[in-house]
């Protein structure tokens, strides 16, 4: 009866599981990791399972391929795959328990806990390797804990697969072997006869994996890097403190919830190492060393390493929770409210954080296809995309809008200085009424001087800017005419900026369209510090923003291109910026207020006219009509 409710538990955990993993998999957009993993997958098998294809081995890769063939490349089917894998934490939680002789409820709750681990439903819900190789390398320590203990040679080659695998996924995978090891070991230190058959298994994992060696050495080479400073304080404090509050809480929640979580978690682990140690449970010994081994072995390979994440040790998360199970299981022995109370936080803090992961935008993995969507809903006959940072193709082609052009600058290896780039830009533009541009990951690494940035700045009007994650998308209108001042001021910024005055492409518009400004500064004195022009459509309150302003530009001059740190004394700077008229904005007359302002502080520059201060210190340049369409 017993093995019959056991049964039914354990089936409910994994469908528990297994709804986690599912809900909500396609509610976000495709990143740039898994649109990299789902283009290669799509390539030739040949290509798939090459060596420096990706600096990852090739499993995955080749798995996902025929996932692929079955299911398609909709988000949702393609994530399933690492959600079904993800499921499978829960028997061999279960299993694994059993194996190193654990309590009954230490296997509930490392099953429990496996079930609800944010970091395990987080990577669950990626169309990435690191769910998989979690999975197998927990498979693979099973096996080890069985040979350990059984020693029975039809064991041995489940070992080997399981563990192969998993090297063949990812190279975290060594370190669990590494913690499998080091306990194989110190348990058949006696038994001569069945630790050289380990040791003979162990060779034969190191002759499966020569091959990928000999292919892949080079190209790994060249993603090394050499920062031995960080085995220090803060290699302790990025791969330790890092990994505990993820294993903990997950992704998603923020100071001082995450350190308290983190806290307790690890007391009541530490509490499972003690509660093992003084039971002297030799087998269960396994779990904290698949725990510690994976981390400090992080530890010392992260200054070669070109960067770290915490799901690089994902590996090591199922021992943690064995370590939190054992804990939990010693306190109710004590005192068994005191220990369902602790339980009951614990499982609170990661229903919060799952909870945070499915509806908190805030920690959305990536919004490329909701800024796709943005183009394709906006974008008219003549726009152009111009994509900077070739890393995104596979992005790009996941999501491109249908009937916009798009352009990859720099593209090819080239600097974006160089002359070609320059030439295909100039050409772009000439070209193009609008240029929509995509900013994605770290521009500094593909065009380290912004030239894309203030050439657009410079020749053309920013009208749209806003942040999609891991991008930022902009819109620049292309002038056809070169701007002639209409009116001329005399008005004062501070104490040395100076607006000569402005131009208007137009004073009466309709709802959706884009008046063209251009204001002429100068400055009398060198200055010191960096300000941000506004220009805004004024009138009455908008329902959208709960303010007076119903178009606006801030930036600062010339797009971001003309900093007011560089302007020279006595030069004019032309300032072009568009103001982009909501489709909703109502018929009627709005004010043209522009002002400059402090972005650290907020603080708006004093502003004077015929040497008096202006109320609210802004220039109003006139009235722009608004009329139904």
């Amino acid at each position: 009866m017993k093995n019959r409710w056991e049964k039914f538990i354990l089936g409910v955990m994994l469908l528990s599981a297994l709804a986690l993993r599912l809900y909500r998999l396609e509610a976000q957009d495709i990143w740039g990791d898994e649109a990299f993993s789902i283009f290669l997958s799509q390539q030739p098998l040949n290509v798939v399972i090459a060596g420096a294809s990706d600096t990852h081995p090739p499993f995955y890769p080749f798995l996902l391929f025929l996932w692929l063939k079955l299911v398609g490349t909709h988000a949702f089917a393609t994530r399933a795959l690492s959600a079904l894998i993800g499921t499978l934490v829960v028997p061999l939680m279960f299993v694994l328990a059993k194996r190193v002789t654990a309590p009954r409820r230490v296997a509930w709750f490392a099953v429990l806990f496996a079930t609800i681990s944010p970091l395990l439903v987080y990577y669950s819900q990626e169309t990435r390797m690191y769910e998989l190789v979690a999975i197998l390398a927990l498979a693979s320590t099973y096996f080890a804990a069985r040979f350990v203990q059984v020693r029975r040679v039809q064991w041995d080659g489940a070992y080997v697969l399981a563990t192969v695998l998993a090297i063949y996924t990812h190279y975290s995978a060594f370190f669990v072997v590494a913690a499998q090891n080091l306990f194989a070991l110190v348990m058949l230190r006696r038994q001569r006869q069945a630790l050289w058959r380990w040791l003979v298994l162990q060779i034969l994992l190191v002759l499966t994996y020569v091959p990928w060696i000999l292919v892949q050495s080079a190209f790994l080479r060249g993603k090394a890097s050499a920062r031995f400073d960080e085995w220090g304080w803060s290699g302790i404090e990025l791969i330790f403190g890092k990994t505990f509050l993820a294993f903990s809480i997950g992704l998603t929640v923020q100071a001082p919830l995450a350190q308290f979580a983190a806290a307790l978690f690890l007391v009541v682990a530490l509490w499972g190492v003690i509660a093992i140690a003084r039971a002297r449970r030799y087998a269960a010994m396994l779990v904290p060393l698949c725990f510690v081994v994976p981390i400090v072995i992080a530890y010392i390979v992260n200054p070669i390493m070109p960067f770290f994440f915490e799901r690089y040790v994902l590996v090591a998360l199922p021992g943690f929770l064995f370590l939190v199970a054992f804990g939990l299981d010693d306190v109710m022995q004590r005192n068994t409210r005191f220990g369902l109370g602790i339980a009951g936080i614990l499982v609170l803090l990661n229903t919060f954080a799952l909870t945070e992961y499915f509806y908190n935008e805030a920690y959305a993995k990536g919004m490329y296809g909701k800024m796709m969507a943005y183009v394709a809903a906006h974008a008219q006959p003549g726009d152009v995309l111009v994509l900077n940072n070739p890393l995104q193709k596979p992005l790009y082609q996941y999501y491109a809008p249908r009937d916009v052009p798009a352009y990859f600058l720099p593209d090819g290896g080239a600097a974006m200085e160089d002359p070609a780039m320059r030439a295909q830009l100039e050409d772009v533009a000439r070209r193009s009424t609008r240029v929509w541009l995509v900013m994605f990951g770290n521009p500094a690494e593909y065009d380290p001087t912004g030239y894309l940035e203030r050439w657009l700045g410079t020749h053309a009007f920013k009208t749209f800017a806003r942040g999609f994650v891991d991008a930022a998308l902009s819109l620049y209108v292309i002038p056809r005419t070169a701007p002639a001042i209409q009116r001329e001021l005399d008005a004062t910024l501070g104490e040395h900026i100076e607006l000569r005055g402005y131009t208007l492409d137009r004073v009466e518009a309709t709802p959706g369209q884009i008046v063209l400004l251009t204001l002429h500064w100068r400055t009398t004195a060198p200055l010191r510090a960096r300000y941000t022009v506004f220009a805004h459509v004024i009138g009455g309150v908008n329902p959208a923003t709960r303010t007076p302003v119903w178009a606006q530009m801030d930036s600062e001059p010339a797009g971001g291109a003309r900093p007011t740190t560089d302007w020279r004394v006595g030069e004019v700077i032309e300032d072009r910026r568009g103001l982009w008229l909501p489709d909703s904005i109502p018929p009627g007359e709005y004010i043209l207020e522009i002002g400059m302002y402090d972005a650290t502080t907020l603080a708006r520059l004093p502003v004077f006219i015929e040497n008096k201060r202006v109320e609210e210190d802004r220039v109003i340049l006139g009235t722009l009509r608004v009329s139904a369409r």
